[in-house]
């Protein structure tokens, strides 16, 4: 399913679309519920908040700090601080903080049903009190995300899909609709295994896939025998696609493909992105702020500014990911980088949690094929 198909002048309007994402929050400034209204002087007090994730990007982090900071008239004194790393350095190092009783950061955002509920059984987040939560709470249970209000919510979540350049040698006919498609012979010395052993997030897809019948050994067969390069993270991999030194990568985020158009509309001509029939698999990204950290009420604030719709504009201008907020209409101008998951298969996992348990024997799977 090919679903980039932006001319050049659409490409330019999305590159625009940030500036206007940006002075959003100024325009709903008169409308701050009583939760927002009481956290304001405490966050301004504090000076400063802390946020560590492996997903906002650059382009996200410049437009959302500012906005964060405007909405609620915080000052320009006070720091907004993204801290990105992969999925699963983020837990380790938090799980670390929590152990050692020490913070560096106030919010968490990652997906990690796991580790959240270990640490909301331990006592380790600040209870929240959000007046957006409920706009959110419906889609997620739906859709089977994993949250635990009032101390985790679920703002946002993403899938990974198969992301090609149709300008390579051999690509130009090239499309995705299935597992069977990413593994043709035709593809040897063009493919990329993603790193399941350093993510929570490409684990937990196999884990759902397998949960739904789909054979992952035999997949990774295939996958081997068209002698891929490992990696991990998401930029880098995007960046061998568009250069052509592996122009496919099985898992991918249609947000990645967004990002680099912004920067180059060019691209919006050869970067193709797809979905798989067998299911997309929709990983719901917890945010919960640390009981201890050194600013949490500016946490608590930052957590309802991702809730409220002046942040999922935000986080959808810059990162084309899926929103649990009832009643939302997605931007004309990054529509064509989010999946309409109405319209496919979505998969989750019949226990977020206990899934855990599992983490080992798919990783070890995993390795024999690619270490």
């Amino acid at each position: 399913m090919d679903q980039v198909r932006a001319p050049r002048a659409q490409a330019m309007a999305i590159a625009l679309a940030t500036c206007v994402f940006c002075a959003t929050a100024a325009a709903a400034a008169a409308d701050l519920t009583p939760q927002e209204k009481a956290l304001i002087p405490l966050a301004k007090k504090e000076g400063a908040v802390t946020i560590i994730n492996p997903q906002f990007s650059d382009l996200t982090a410049n437009n959302l700090g500012p906005a964060f900071i405007k909405r609620y008239g915080l000052g320009p004194e006070f720091r907004f601080n993204n801290l990105r790393k992969g999925t699963g350095q983020v837990v380790s190092q938090v799980r670390q903080e929590i152990r050692a009783g020490r913070f560096t950061v106030d919010v968490i955002a990652v997906s990690s049903p796991a580790f959240f509920d270990e640490a909301v059984k331990h006592g380790a987040f600040e209870r929240l009190d959000s007046g957006y939560w409920k706009n959110h709470e419906e889609l997620a249970r739906k859709s089977g995300q994993y949250f635990e209000y009032p101390y985790v919510v679920t703002p946002f979540a993403y899938t990974f899909q198969p992301v090609w350049n149709s300008a390579c040698p051999g690509m130009a006919n090239f499309r995705v609709d299935s597992y069977d498609d990413v593994v043709q012979s035709s593809l040897k010395g063009k493919t990329i295994a993603s790193d399941i052993t350093k993510s929570i997030t490409y684990t937990t897809t196999v884990i759902s896939l397998t949960e739904h019948g789909f054979d992952m050994n035999a997949f990774w067969d295939k996958l081997k025998a068209t002698d891929p390069i490992v990696e991990f993270r998401t930029e880098p991999k995007m960046q061998m696609v568009i250069s052509c030194q592996r122009p496919l990568d099985m898992w991918n985020l249609s947000g990645r493909a967004y990002q680099n158009i912004l920067k180059k509309p060019e691209l919006a001509k050869i970067i193709k992105f797809g979905s798989y029939k067998e299911g997309q698999v929709l990983l719901g990204n917890q945010a919960a702020v640390l009981k201890g950290a050194p600013h949490p009420n500016a946490g608590k604030l930052l957590i309802e500014f991702l809730l409220s719709k002046e942040g999922t504009d935000i986080m959808i201008a810059g990162e084309a990911m899926q929103t649990f907020l009832k009643n939302y209409a997605i931007p004309d101008v990054v529509k064509p980088y989010v999946l309409d998951v109405s319209k496919l298969k979505v998969m989750g996992l019949k226990d977020w949690v206990g899934a855990q348990d599992r983490v080992k024997d798919v990783r070890d799977a995993w390795l024999k094929r690619f270490r």
